[in-house]
């Protein structure tokens, strides 16, 4: 296994450290790439769940969300894909008369899609700063260090459990671990944004906790679903959403931190 992730992170690590460096639709490209394989994984999620999700939404609003990131305001897709994927598929289902459960499988496609296109579109916000090559790379350097120390820590050292109910292979020692290493590289950030250390660490410390519970929620998001991985994709690594899970909300949390602090 620990040969797989390594060879797959080998090849992805420097495809996409290329993608961020050239940013603009190249980058915007490889995000809505990347929504579309992680909501496809999420729909066979839930049919493995015995639910039928709305594909056509699924893919419009992974679709729309990034693209709209991408365009700027003036755009409004995003705002399109939201009307769209609340009101088109009720009305879908009443007048083709869907069957007893229709409203839970259009209420969990909804959150799947805005789960993945809303946080996903983060991705593009964040490269789209003043700084935006340097931070994104700051966090996701941020989140592979964390998920880098929790899994050595976990394997070395693990044996009290956390969260054993929703992901049953975490332990204290790893989390610890993870978030240790995550700060231990935080300290990047302060000559690749100039900030001061102070702010470096608090950036080091949500990246780590936000790559956790990341991790938590897509774990939670399986045991409901009764899969192991959310796919097959990444040798070593499982599926799209597995290998992204952590850096939807690091993304997410880092472009705020940025716009917060004035950068």
């Amino acid at each position: 296994m620990l040969r797989y992730r390594v060879l797959s992170a080998a090849v992805l690590v420097p495809l996409v450290a290329v993608f961020v460096w050239l940013g603009g639709a190249w980058f915007a490209s490889l995000v809505i790439l990347a929504a579309l394989l992680a909501v496809w994984e999420y729909g066979e999620m839930l049919r493995h769940a015995g639910h039928q999700p709305l594909t056509l939404l699924l893919y419009g609003v992974a679709f729309l969300l990034p693209l709209d990131a991408y365009l700027g305001p003036t755009a409004s897709l995003g705002r399109l894909a939201l009307a769209g994927a609340v009101t088109l598929p009720l009305l879908w289902q009443i007048m083709g008369q869907e069957p007893k459960g229709a409203i839970v499988n259009w209420s969990l496609s909804l959150a799947g899609a805005l789960y993945v296109g809303w946080l996903i579109a983060h991705f593009v916000l964040l490269r789209q700063l003043s700084q935006g090559l340097e931070w994104v790379a700051v966090a996701f350097v941020g989140t592979w260090a964390c998920d880098t120390g929790g899994y050595f820590c976990g394997k070395a050292f693990g044996k009290h459990k956390f969260f054993p109910e929703v992901s049953p292979h975490k332990t204290w020692e790893g989390t610890i671990g993870g978030i240790a290493l995550g700060l231990l590289v935080s300290p990047a950030a302060v000559p690749l944004l100039g900030l001061p250390l102070a702010l470096a660490l608090v950036l080091g410390a949500l990246v780590a906790t936000s790559a956790i519970a990341g991790d938590l929620v897509e774990s939670f998001l399986k045991r409901q679903t009764g899969v192991k991985d959310s796919g097959t994709l990444i040798p070593g690594h499982g599926g799209m959403l597995d290998r992204i899970d952590s850096l939807l909300f690091v993304c997410t949390v880092t472009y705020y931190f940025a716009i917060l602090v004035g950068r």
